[in-house]
């Protein structure tokens, strides 16, 4: 549990092909990104989440059986593995259009929301037995995102975005471009 809550407050904020959008007062992102949060999309909080679920997936590859979630994360990890796999669909069909991003995310936001508002309201109820299938689900569609999203971000010249930025209305979500950062290409 300890593991997966970091990552689901980050997929959370997940802009398929944009990065992790930095849409609150973190103290991280805010001193890299003055200029840019509450519309900055992070590449390199992507590249580090890769590394992340990476680990997270070899550190349990032959765990089987069921795990003892909080009721909470474990509704909120189906919730987001579902989520992450009709992104995944999208993108296999070619299909990322601005309202299929603009959906996701709004799932994936509702999803953590959902998360958060009950915990706020009632605490954590009890806990709850969960096949490590699920969790793997979870990893294994956070990975191939992510992995999309790298490809997306690699430039013609061979770098790759550290950040972008968000152009959002009311059904649609657009990434626009920042120029090459440092950062981007250390932490890809």
């Amino acid at each position: 549990e300890k593991l997966l809550v970091p990552l689901l407050a980050k997929l959370g904020n997940l802009v398929v092909d944009g990065g992790i959008w930095l849409n609150t007062q973190r103290p991280e992102w805010n001193d890299a990104n003055n200029a840019i949060v509450g519309t900055g999309l992070s590449m390199v909080t992507l590249y580090y989440m890769r590394r992340y679920v990476a680990f997270i997936q070899d550190l349990l590859k032959d765990t089987s059986g069921d795990v003892q979630l909080s009721v909470e994360v474990a509704q909120w990890v189906t919730a987001t593995a579902d989520i992450l796999a009709l992104a995944n669909a999208l993108i296999e069909q070619g299909d990322v259009s601005s309202e299929a991003r603009s959906s996701v995310l709004r799932q994936l936001a509702s999803a953590s929301a959902a998360y958060r508002a009950t915990v706020y309201q009632n605490g954590f109820t009890g806990k709850t037995s969960v096949d490590m299938s699920a969790v793997k689900k979870l990893l294994a569609a956070s990975l191939t995102v992510m992995d999309d999203s790298i490809r997306t971000n690699l430039r013609k010249d061979g770098l790759y975005n550290a950040y972008n930025i968000i152009n959002y209305t009311a059904n649609t979500v657009d990434v626009d471009l920042l120029y090459p950062m440092l950062e981007g290409q250390v932490a890809v």
